[in-house]
């Protein structure tokens, strides 16, 4: 009788703890919102500068990725004597997004009472997977810079615009061949006369960016790119609008300088953090682990963007908050697109860009 009640008692307390383990999950936050970092073509000048004039602890940020990069990166965005004008190219863009991302990010962490728990993961547009993985706690603001850093030095040498020409690493050189790079977002055609046209340029044009139902990014060097940019106008394409940008990203033109990252990744920085929150691959469309992010970030550069993918993966029921952190509204407008596309016009999108869309999420989030 005594094993017997003993029986009894474990199948009861067996029953008791999952019950109370069904109750703690029904009970857990719901994770409903989603963080996103724009890449290249969100730069301006003086983007960010309102808000380090109110906050000016934050100009740290600006002095320590000034250091590593190796340059005065303030005076860009103040345009002091005309260097503003720098803003665009591509190594002086990507240190310049990822550092005001880095600070609107740990100003709505710091500042803003954003809720940690209700986070289901962050994910960036091409050089936002940068912003993104140092919000995800990959690794820290300075490793972040000294990466992107780098990053953009080597893609300007392959595009011919950095005045040296080539970034040697090791026995690898990359240099330039003298043929000028460009990206231009066409908008209003479909992918299929997009890739007919494309089949007359295999080699120099090619599909970068599926940003969403009705804007498709192309990559490759410059003369064709205009080239068939006008041939797709001239099939029907509402607009087509060259990127501010002087590089060919997300195509195979740049696999010299994904074999180059990838060296620099193992050789001159540390481990890769364990993520603190999910981390979302706009290029893989999957979640990615800590031990995954060296080769997705280098795989990236020849990859296309699958901006639509990823939101559409993203779009739970259970999803409601889309965050754009960095300069500019691009991806906000572009979530808002795909989302109505998906019958979810609920969304709730907001961004950081200026001090009132600061103030408007800080309104917001206190309402969780």
């Amino acid at each position: 009788m005594p094993k017997n009640n003993q029986i009894f008692t474990d199948e009861k307390n067996i029953l008791i703890a999952a019950q109370d383990n069904c109750h703690s999950k029904e009970n857990d936050p719901v994770k409903n919102i989603i963080l996103m970092f724009p890449g290249q073509g969100s730069q301006y000048i003086g983007m960010g500068l309102d808000f380090l004039e109110c906050n000016k602890d934050y100009y740290k940020y600006i002095h320590d990725a000034s250091r590593i990069f190796g340059e005065d990166l303030l005076s860009i965005l103040k345009n002091e004597n005309g260097k503003g004008n720098l803003i665009d190219k591509t190594e002086y863009s990507q240190i310049l997004i990822y550092t005001i991302s880095s600070v609107f990010n740990d100003y709505i962490f710091n500042n803003c009472k954003l809720p940690s728990i209700k986070l289901f993961a962050a994910t960036g547009h091409s050089l936002g997977d940068y912003s993104a993985l140092y919000s995800c706690g990959a690794f820290d603001f300075e490793i972040g810079a000294e990466l992107v850093s780098y990053r953009g030095k080597l893609m300007a040498s392959v595009s011919g615009s950095r005045q040296d020409n080539s970034i040697i690493m090791q026995d690898k050189v990359i240099r330039n061949e003298s043929k000028e790079m460009q990206m231009a977002a066409i908008i209003g055609s479909d992918i299929e006369t997009i890739s007919d046209v494309l089949d007359n340029y295999k080699g120099s044009v090619f599909i970068a960016n599926y940003n969403d139902y009705s804007q498709i990014v192309i990559s490759g060097y410059l003369k064709d790119v205009l080239k068939a940019s006008e041939e797709i106008k001239n099939r029907g394409a509402k607009k087509v609008l060259p990127l501010k940008v002087s590089v060919a990203s997300h195509c195979p033109l740049m696999q010299p300088v994904s074999e180059v990252l990838g060296k620099f990744i193992d050789n001159d920085l540390p481990v890769f953090k364990k993520l603190n929150m999910d981390f979302f691959s706009s290029t893989e469309v999957l979640k990615i682990n800590s031990n995954q992010i060296r080769n997705t970030l280098v795989n990236q550069l020849t990859h296309p963007v699958k901006w639509v993918d990823t939101i559409e993966n993203l779009l739970l029921p259970e999803i409601d908050t889309f965050i754009e952190i960095g300069p500019g509204k691009t991806l906000s407008g572009l979530v808002k697109r795909i989302a109505i596309k998906m019958g979810r016009e609920d969304l709730n999108i907001l961004c950081t860009d200026t001090p009132s869309d600061m103030d408007n999420l800080k309104q917001y989030l206190s309402s969780l």
